[in-house]
């Protein structure tokens, strides 16, 4: 038993050790909240409310037994102790509002007794702590900000004044009777679609997938002059579009990925900033977008496909900028990382075997997310594909490992050992499932605390107002005003709670003079994703620089002019949207792409000093005005900034044809 415990959970998250009771709880509460959000997306037995009752208070419930199980592993009984008992203290909401939920959705929806405000109280500071513990305090302030503006808001001054909340309604609008706040729709989405796709990135993790990403990742361009690099790019760009958070993608693939790129010659700072914004990245990628794809969803009712389908040409110039970048970088440093794959055997997982064969024995996980895809394409609900892509992996893992037993290949002596070692794995995988998805529904539950009374107290509408009247107007100055706002605001946070935080801040005002509402979304969520790599706080660069043993603020800095797109392209979709389809046919945007990629060319090779040979300080100034003139959407400055490209790109053509001819030209000469 222990060692299973070990490979379900100290695996998982090796920075919790790994305590047999507490951690066999663990493992059978988080496998019973995987199976029941499986039940529940596929049967529907419960009411929406009673299900996101459930759904909080396990995750709740979970969350404490892994910080009690952490508290333990560093030898800290009395922090254990008291974890344990609030995991016990989850109980009495949950099974209050459970019990009671007849009652409260017909006989007090409106009107709560003294018990309610009691459990709606105690489970409000179970929340608050529970992220506190986790998270830190930045979140729990804000919520708790929120609730004393909505108390005594006819106290604060100026646009923000409204009349103030009664304590009682404030407590009810924070979970019962209302189920808003805590037990909102936000918490809704997370339970019936967020919780699901956790689980199928904790499923593609535990059977392999990140393995054979990372594997197909060195095929596919390992033997490029900075093979690692890339390779780390390409890796944690398909894991990060999987997973959810920027931090765990990083830790994941950063662990093989950043040892690797230092020993190809990249300094440690170099690597680390390389693994940080291709993970930021990943979070921009669809068809998930870290999650924020169906939060996008369900706050402005765009259709899924339009959102993927819009997201997808981005995606590609923020990883053409990144990879370009790289490769420039190898040839100024003079690394040429080729002879790196056979190192690489010692790090990647699956190096030592062929491609052709990883890609055969995985060929379930990648038919899997066909699945997912398709069915996403297809109009099926998000929650509903998520599911049949977790059943469509399972089932095939399991056919897998029956085979292999029955062959006799990877360790399995039989079908039955076979089917066992199967069973492990999908296990080990809910688990991880349900733990990361328990993180993230606790956060966006206590975000949506914020977000209710930003509502109700209509600040969310005065302060559109405001920035409105700060621009005076002018979209010019709206856009930096929003992108700085949303850099604030997504500090420190996962990339779905930063979205939640900043799509009611930042992007009404930009609706209101005229901006597309999805773009004035993608807006906001761009920049909110970039606060992971922004300083000071900047947690993606933060992981990074702790793997790679270099400085933060140098890693943070160069991660932030590696993902120069991150904070270019939001503007472009603002003033340019038919890069991302808005009002133009596939031909005119695949046009705009073009050109937003020539731009992007010019800017990080006026940056590195080098294009296609070294380039003087002349040729490295000029770039500049041709990169910013073609990213104008005007036709001239198009004309202008192409031109003046074609130019130093032309010369760079000469000097490199000249200085691949003097190498024959000097033994003839000597001799």
């Amino acid at each position: 038993m222990s060692g299973f415990l070990e490979r379900a959970v100290g695996r998982i998250e090796p920075r919790f050790a790994v305590t047999p009771r507490t951690a066999a709880l663990l493992c059978a509460v988080a496998l019973f909240m995987a199976l029941l959000h499986v039940w529940q997306t596929w049967a529907f037995v419960l009411p929406s409310g009673q299900f996101k009752n459930i759904h909080l208070g396990l995750a709740l419930v979970v969350g404490y037994l892994a910080l009690a199980n952490g508290d333990a592993g560093k030898r800290r009984r009395w922090a254990s102790g008291l974890s344990l008992l609030l995991a016990a203290s989850c109980l009495v909401p949950l099974l209050y509002i459970h019990i009671e939920y007849e009652a409260l959705v017909t006989t007090r929806p409106f009107f709560p007794n003294s018990a309610d405000v009691m459990v709606a109280s105690l489970l409000l500071v179970l929340a608050l702590v529970a992220v506190w513990r986790e998270w830190g305090a930045s979140i729990p302030i804000i919520a708790a900000a929120a609730m004393l503006y909505a108390y005594w808001g006819n106290l604060v001054p100026g646009f923000a004044n409204h009349a103030g909340i009664g304590l009682q309604r404030l407590v009810a609008t924070t979970s019962i009777p209302y189920f808003r706040g805590l037990l909102g729709g936000l918490t809704e989405v997370s339970a019936s679609t967020i919780f699901l796709f956790m689980l199928l990135a904790g499923l593609l993790k535990a059977t392999g997938g990140l393995d054979y990403i990372m594997r197909a990742a060195f095929g596919l361009v390992g033997g490029l002059r900075a093979g690692p690099a890339q390779a780390a790019i390409v890796s944690s760009g398909f894991f990060g579009s999987i997973s959810g958070s920027i931090m765990a993608n990083v830790a994941s693939t950063g662990a093989f990925t950043i040892p690797l790129m230092k020993r190809s010659g990249f300094s440690p700072h170099f690597a680390g900033a390389v693994e940080a914004t291709a993970s930021a990245g990943g979070q921009v990628t669809p068809p998930k977008l870290g999650l924020t794809a169906f939060l996008i969803v369900g706050i402005t009712g765009i259709s899924y496909a339009e959102v993927m389908v819009a997201t997808v040409f981005p995606a590609i110039l923020f990883y053409a900028f990144l990879m370009w970048g790289v490769h420039l970088r190898a040839i100024r440093e003079g690394i040429d990382a080729r002879a790196m794959r056979e190192s690489a055997r010692a790090d990647i997982p699956m190096m030592d075997m062929s491609l052709p064969r990883a890609t055969l024995l995985h060929a379930h996980l990648i038919f899997s997310v066909g699945v997912l895809v398709a069915l996403l394409v297809g109009g099926m609900p998000a929650g509903m594909a998520a599911l049949y892509a977790n059943i469509a992996i399972v089932g095939s893992e399991l056919v897998k490992r029956v085979a292999l037993g029955a062959a006799g290949l990877d360790g399995a002596r039989s079908p039955a050992r076979g089917l066992a070692d199967g069973l492990v794995v999908v296990a080990r995988g809910l688990i991880f499932g349900a733990r990361s998805g328990a993180s993230v529904a606790i956060i966006i539950a206590v975000i949506s605390i914020m977000v209710e009374f930003v509502v109700v107290t209509g600040f969310a509408q005065k302060l559109s107002y405001a920035m409105l009247e700060m621009s005076g107007g002018r979209l010019w100055l709206l856009l930096p005003l929003s992108a700085l706002a949303c850099l604030a605001f997504g500090i420190g946070l996962p990339t779905s709670a930063a979205y939640i935080l900043v799509a009611l801040l930042g992007a009404p005002a930009m609706v209101q003079l005229g901006v597309p509402l999805l773009a004035a979304h993608l807006f906001v969520f761009y920049y909110a994703n970039m606060s992971a790599i922004t300083p000071p706080v900047a947690v993606g660069a933060l992981v990074a620089s702790n793997i790679a043993g270099a400085g933060f603020w140098k890693t943070s800095f160069t991660a932030l002019r590696l993902a120069i797109p991150g904070f270019l392209l939001p503007f472009l979709f603002v003033v340019q949207p038919g890069i991302i389809g808005i009002d133009v046919g596939i031909a005119e945007q695949l046009l705009l792409v073009a050109v937003a990629f020539v731009a992007l060319v010019a800017l990080n090779s006026a940056i590195e000093g080098h294009l296609l040979a070294p380039l003087s300080m002349p040729e490295r100034v000029l770039l500049l005005p041709a990169a910013f003139g073609l990213l104008d959407p005007g036709r001239m400055t198009d004309v202008a900034g192409l031109a003046l490209f074609a130019a130093i790109l032309a010369r760079q053509i000469l000097i490199s044809r000249r200085d691949r001819r003097l190498p024959t030209a000097r033994p003839e000469h000597s001799a």
